[in-house]
């Protein structure tokens, strides 16, 4: 890695070592996290699309919280979650052993140097992690290179418009000495305890290293690796939808897309993060038929 590159993965992984992110609430215990998570209108299509009995994994986990959701709603179901953050993976591993999860494991690894076989994943997740990397073009590369033969692979990303308002949001809580609470939906929320609260400030105003990374151009680099899109992500689909195509994976629907998620960037409580649904097509991992 370039010594810029290094310099950047070093700043994050001290904010995330100081940050773990996305935060538990105190007494967070597995019905909680079902709960939350099955209000999250993503977080349900996914775990509806995906089989009860599936091996999946998840690529920049964090502190676990989509991973152990996956986990704990279909114990049948193999879950491994990676990530190179010590302190985040502590969190998830002690939630994991608080929540009794026994599907779920954890390994600590670079995103650029998984420890995981070519193709070897019918299901792979990497959700809000390419963008805080020194190189998303590699980075998505690294992990596109898990899907198997018609394997899917869910890949959330900061997309440049939809991720518009906020980039100005920013700029006024930094010209205003702090993000200004009434401009985000998240801060305004009286339901959400101050914890999780600041940890969504940190990541969101304070973040030493964000990309954002245009659709088309993201397609374009996965269809060089031999996905197509199926979909984008939001609207979440209802029920087990997710992986059904739809017509916005059209050149002309994802140009409707993009300026959907502009104009409703202000009321946008996921601040510009979309998912991609890809599934590769029947060739071995990075290659084209």
């Amino acid at each position: 890695m370039r010594s810029g590159g290094a310099r950047d993965a070093a700043a994050v992984d001290a904010f995330y070592a100081s940050h773990p992110f996305p935060g538990y609430a105190p007494g967070d215990d597995a019905r909680a996290l079902l709960d939350r998570s099955r209000r999250a209108p993503f977080l349900a299509a996914l775990d509806a699309a995906l089989p009860e009995d599936a091996t999946v994994v998840d690529c920049g986990c964090g502190t676990g919280q989509l991973a152990a959701f996956l986990a704990l709603s279909a114990p049948r179901r193999r879950v491994v979650a990676l990530d190179r953050g010590r302190e985040s993976l502590a969190c998830a591993r002690a939630f994991r052993e608080r929540a009794r999860v026994a599907n779920l494991a954890l390994v600590r690894a670079d995103l650029f140097a998984l420890p995981l076989r070519a193709g070897a994943f019918d299901y792979v997740v990497c959700r809000g992690v390419v963008h805080h990397t020194p190189d998303p073009e590699r980075a998505i590369e690294c992990v596109a290179r898990l899907v198997a033969p018609r394997g899917w692979l869910v890949l959330g990303i900061y997309e440049s418009a939809a991720r518009a308002f906020h980039r100005l949001r920013r700029a006024l809580g930094r010209a205003a000495g702090g993000p200004i609470r009434a401009l985000d939906p998240i801060l305004r929320r009286q339901d959400l305890d101050e914890g999780k609260r600041a940890i969504w400030r940190a990541d969101q105003y304070e973040h030493p290293l964000e990309r954002s990374l245009s659709l088309p151009r993201v397609v374009r680099q996965l269809e060089r690796l031999g996905l197509r899109l199926v979909r984008c992500v939001p609207p979440a689909p209802e029920g087990a939808g997710l992986f059904e195509p739809a017509r916005a994976a059209s050149p002309l629907g994802v140009a409707a897309r993009r300026l959907g998620w502009l104009l409703r960037g202000a009321t946008d409580a996921d601040a510009g993060l979309v998912a991609i649904v890809a599934q590769r097509d029947g060739a071995a991992a990075g290659t084209r038929t």
